[in-house]
């Protein structure tokens, strides 16, 4: 039987126009995910209970910022999931930015799948902390419908009081949100290493940087100090110093001082020694 040898054909592209592509490519769905994250950030943050929804009939124009569809989807995800909602702009954005910086994308599918559970974790963790005077919902806890009646059903089965078991679910709902946070963000053992010793270098540093400050201001204090007494030692052994005696003239009479300036001034004249008286005697011969 006669064989043939096909001459393969030349690949259209060669290798590095086709990683060089791969890598564009990777790098439009990291922005494409990241618009998508930005547009969740902004029907969620513009959300008001009052726009039309699911729970609301209403013909008021709706205040989303991307209009009755942002405000429909902003409400069913408010009232389900509360504020376990924000996690899913929080995950698009991790991951679109690890497809624009290319680190970690190819561990996306293995990792996104668990999405919904670090959402739900989210929520159920909300549900334990007491809604504020701003919530808009009187009758739903913070994590939504989901957070609520998940939370609930784990009270009822706490064998401790509900004070002690809500605290006890709240810390390890913490837990667990920030465990599956970081899996299904993409974080591995060595990205978490490297994160951990930055950190711990930035507080060390910190730490060191208080110090120096705090021993200069000491340092300045002491200086300060010892200036201030060295001034109060040479001030007290210095001599007093006295201002000079100044003697003033007595008053006089306004008419001698009158005759004093009318009168010419009197000529000193030196009076000649008499001269010496003659012998009684002539002397002897």
């Amino acid at each position: 039987m006669a064989s043939y040898q096909v001459r393969q054909r030349d690949p259209l592209l060669d290798q590095t126009t086709q990683a060089m592509l791969e890598r564009r490519g990777r790098e439009l769905v990291g922005v494409a995910a990241i618009v998508l994250g930005l547009a969740f950030v902004a029907l969620l943050a513009s959300y008001s209970p009052e726009d039309p929804g699911w729970m609301v009939a209403t013909d008021e124009p709706a205040q989303n910022i991307l209009g009755r569809l942002g405000a429909a989807v902003a409400s069913t995800l408010m009232v389900v999931g509360g504020l376990g909602a924000w996690g899913i702009p929080v995950i698009l954005l991790v991951w679109g930015a690890r497809f624009v910086l290319h680190r970690g994308a190819e561990r996306v599918l293995p990792r996104s799948v668990f999405a919904v559970i670090a959402v739900a974790l989210g929520s159920v963790f909300a549900s334990t902390h007491v809604p504020g005077a701003d919530w808009p919902f009187a009758a739903i806890g913070l994590g939504g419908l989901f957070g609520d009646t998940v939370l609930g059903a784990a009270v009822m089965v706490m064998p401790v009081s509900t004070g002690f078991g809500l605290k006890l679910l709240s810390l390890a709902f913490g837990g667990g949100l920030v465990a599956m946070f970081l899996f299904v963000a993409g974080f591995d053992v060595r990205e978490l290493r490297a994160i951990g010793t930055y950190l711990m270098t930035s507080l060390v540093r910190s730490y060191a940087m208080l110090l120096a400050a705090a021993g200069q201001g000491a340092a300045g204090t002491a200086r300060a100090a010892s200036a201030l007494a060295a001034l109060r030692t040479a001030r007290q052994g210095a001599p007093a110093v006295t201002a000079p005696e100044t003697t003033t003239p007595p008053p006089q009479r306004a008419g001698a001082a009158r005759r004093d300036r009318t009168l010419p001034p009197r000529a000193h004249t030196q009076r000649a020694d008499p001269p010496p008286p003659a012998p009684a005697h002539p002397p002897a011969p």
